[in-house]
């Protein structure tokens, strides 16, 4: 395996050496990054851990930016190496992206370090670019990094040629849900904080506790817990990202994100209400809102295939020649339900918009069916014409 070590700052670059630990296959990089902010009037530098998989000569690219308490081996190893990813895999370069300190092994970030805001983080991205020489790129986000690709996509909406998020969040942690969480938090270990930040209690009591258990076990061993508090007392106190959809066609783009989006989150998930606030702010000519059931805040390891499935015809949304591997017989709902919400003209309020329209399958695989809201007109299973704009999978 060839590891490139980079560090490279605003002005000019030179060679940085860190062990690494790779898991994100035998064709990657690793690069360290320098880049600057500015907290409380004062100029601070910091390093981001990039790691690239694949061959940067390829035309598209896609970037990651993990959730809080994981990095990018334990947020998107397990999806990008799978199977159903294999065709994405070929076809782009992926750069992942470690907020500063969550990397494998990461040595503990100095006394007195100034943790980046989720802002900071997001100005970093377009020197990131600019050292792989990236003009756009497909984001993928999950919590805390979608809620930083989102800024950025507000920011530098020419860079993003479309959003993939998990488990968004753009609203600020309310005072007295931030209260009663430091007074649960005083007798919790800082572990099972984070445990509990990704998991509800019905998902540890109806989802595979191997995968809790695997998490668990991976933070303690790779992840430095001091580093990690930093990075997820910054997220608490983030503040609310503003997106406002505006009912003048005109001023939409101008308002709330231009790009095509696509929003994922497991029914099970502590992220569902975040997911619709989002939803219900964005243009819903550009917006796919796709709730997984039977998965919950690990969605992207839950749903391996329907993720894999959803994100590739997304990308065939977006003219990129993307196949997804026939593995027996392959759920055949989603290609029509993205199909679908691809071209709908949404004509409600923002309080209809948040509503959860149903589309189910039985297990082989059958027609999705339209459940009726509030009185509207059934949806025939045939009918290609009527399109709705949210499904649960």
């Amino acid at each position: 395996m060839n590891l490139e070590e980079v560090s490279i700052n605003m002005d000019k670059g030179h060679a940085d050496s860190h062990p690494l630990l790779d898991k994100h296959g035998s064709n990657t990089q690793e690069n360290y990054i320098n880049c600057t902010y500015n907290a409380s009037n004062t100029v601070h530098s910091t390093k981001l851990h990039v790691t690239v998989q694949g061959d940067r000569a390829r035309s598209h690219s896609i970037v990651t930016f993990h959730d809080v308490g994981l990095n990018s081996v334990s947020n998107f190893a397990a999806l990008m190496n799978s199977e159903p990813m294999a065709p994405v895999i070929q076809k782009y370069c992926i750069y992942h992206i470690d907020a500063p300190g969550q990397e494998e092994n990461a040595s503990a970030l100095p006394a007195g370090y100034v943790y980046p805001s989720m802002e900071n983080l997001s100005d970093m991205l377009p020197t990131v670019f600019s050292h792989f020489g990236l003009k756009s790129a497909i984001c993928v986000g999950c919590g805390a990094g979608a809620n930083v690709f989102i800024r950025f996509a507000m920011k530098n909406p020419n860079m993003v040629e479309g959003l993939i998020v998990t488990n968004p969040s753009i609203s600020t942690v309310g005072n007295l849900s931030w209260i009663g969480e430091k007074i649960s938090n005083i007798t919790t270990p800082f572990t099972d904080q984070v445990m509990n930040y990704h998991f509800t209690k019905s998902e540890v009591e109806l989802v595979n506790h191997e995968l809790l258990d695997n998490h668990r076990k991976h933070f303690k061993q790779f992840m430095n817990a001091d580093n990690v508090s930093l990075f997820m007392k910054e997220y608490d106190r983030r503040a609310e990202v503003s997106l406002v959809r505006s009912p003048d066609p005109q001023l939409i783009d101008k308002t709330t994100l231009s790009c095509q989006t696509i929003i994922l989150v497991g029914d099970l998930s502590p992220f569902v209400d975040d997911a619709v606030e989002l939803n219900s702010r964005l243009n819903p000519k550009k917006t796919t809102f796709l709730k997984m059931a039977d998965a919950g805040g690990m969605i992207l390891e839950e749903q391996i295939f329907k993720v894999a499935e959803s994100i590739t015809y997304f990308l065939q949304g977006l003219g990129h020649t993307v196949r997804f591997p026939m593995r027996g017989t392959v759920p055949g709902v989603m290609m029509t339900r993205l199909a679908r919400s691809r071209t709908i003209s949404s004509s409600s309020g923002d309080g209809d918009h948040k509503r959860i329209r149903t589309l189910s399958s039985d297990s082989t695989g059958a027609s999705p069916t339209h459940q009726p809201i509030n009185g509207e007109k059934p949806l025939a299973q045939t009918d290609k014409t009527h399109l709705v704009s949210e499904a649960v999978c």
